[in-house]
């Protein structure tokens, strides 16, 4: 299974909000609590899309 297939619509969308806000720049472009007024979700329900669909990139960057 291919990444895009495995990631939900709203995983998919917080990642690429995040990455389009500067979300992952250091210094940060952008904070959770904004990136998750774009979506219009809470800082808690963005972070938790976030961190799962980052976690599924991991897996199938590092599970071969």
């Amino acid at each position: 299974m291919q990444l895009a297939e495995s990631l939900t619509d709203r995983q998919r969308t917080a990642l690429e909000t995040a990455y389009l806000a500067g979300f992952f720049e250091w210094p940060r472009n952008s904070t959770g609590e904004e990136v998750a007024e774009l979506l219009d979700v809470s800082a808690p329900t963005f972070h938790q899309h976030l961190r799962h669909a980052q976690s599924k990139l991991l897996k199938t960057f590092f599970d071969r």
